[in-house]
């Protein structure tokens, strides 16, 4: 006789508190709702930010985290795109719901049928855990705030140049790939040791970001391509990443440039005149850019992973001990890690 099934799961009891290993209820769906037995759960900054910081959530106790991979159990009124037994990965929505059965970290997550895309069997639920989050983020930027077309079912000859500070982070990956869809040069910043990788997913150049000379030899490069850089996602949106990415756009683009960023402008210094600046958010895709964040999951992503035009970026570093593990992961996160993606496997 097998076991009764429980939700296990990481709560955060008070704001600032540590994760404490609980047995939750497991969650029922709502309509439009689905419930994922998870397998794999991958760490955002935003986790361990909500965690130190005490922002965003206001009502505890609670579950975080956004990025969920597995296998549905139950469906709710009204979901057609799903049934049980369906390999799945989805967006789970605890961040702008603010409801713990919608949070990754435990065993069962309530995920909506809009925010979840179908995984292939080719796919391991790790890899299908890289996705939700980081695609969200940029889809927003590229279709809501740069107001740019989708690519739908082909590669693009588009023309101008597309600069994406911090191209080794999960946001950074998925920007690389989605703008090397649509047929941008893709210019990006990184540690010099993900150069060959990230030219791999569709940068055309890589530039150290710590290069005193950054801006300066991002516009010769894109002077020398011909391609005048118009477009800018600045993915991790710290230090002076913003900044820099206007001078870029202003040294190459010249003014009526676009910058899309994934965080408030992180510095004191005045935002330049002559560009267009504005922040992305991954809960946009679930709230008033649903129909976006439809298409992204329930069409374009399962199709870009059938068609290998998209794939599981950055690199994987499995953090070993379930649901015990969330803690750890955050912690790991929150120390630094460069062109790595953290995630937990439950089985």
């Amino acid at each position: 006789m097998s076991a009764k099934p429980e939700n296990l799961a990481a709560v955060i009891e008070e704001p600032k508190a540590r994760l404490k290993t609980i047995v939750r209820p497991i969650p029922s769906p709502g309509e439009g709702e689905i419930v994922v037995h998870n397998h794999a759960i991958a760490a955002n900054p935003v986790d361990w930010k909500i965690q130190d910081f005490g922002i965003i959530i206001n009502k505890y106790p609670t579950v975080l985290g956004s990025d969920v991979c597995g296998i549905v159990t139950e469906i709710g009124p009204e979901v057609t795109k799903f049934k049980v037994g369906d390999r799945v990965a989805g967006f789970a929505g605890v961040i702008y719901n603010k409801d713990p059965d919608h949070g990754a970290w435990q065993t069962y997550t309530i995920l909506r049928e809009v925010a979840t895309m179908r995984v292939p069997g080719s796919l391991s639920f790790v890899d299908g855990a890289t996705f939700p989050m980081a695609f969200a983020t940029t889809a927003v930027a590229f279709f809501a705030k740069l107001g740019l077309p989708r690519p739908d079912n082909v590669l693009n000859p588009y023309g101008p140049g597309f600069l994406v500070w911090g191209g080794s982070s999960s946001v950074g990956t998925a920007g690389i790939q989605l703008a090397r869809n649509m047929g941008f040069r893709v210019f990006t910043t990184a540690n010099p040791k993900h150069r060959d990788y990230l030219m791999s997913l569709g940068a055309s150049e890589v530039v150290d970001y710590r290069d005193p000379h950054v801006v300066v030899t991002l516009i010769g490069l894109a002077s020398a391509a011909g391609t005048p850089i118009q477009y800018g996602f600045d993915a991790i949106t710290e230090g002076n990443s913003s900044l820099n990415c206007c001078k870029t756009l202003l040294g190459s683009g010249k003014k009526g440039g676009k910058l899309v960023l994934s965080n408030d402008w992180p510095t004191d210094d005045p935002k330049p005149e002559g560009i267009e600046i504005s922040q992305t958010m991954a809960a946009l895709a679930a709230l008033s850019e649903v129909k976006l964040g439809t298409w992204l999951f329930n069409d374009y992503l399962p199709m870009s992973i059938e068609r290998k035009t998209i794939r599981p970026a950055p690199m994987v570093e499995i953090v070993d001990g379930g649901i015990e593990a969330a803690q750890k992961a955050l912690d790991k996160l929150q120390a630094g890690v460069s062109g790595t993606k953290l995630v937990v496997k439950l089985d």
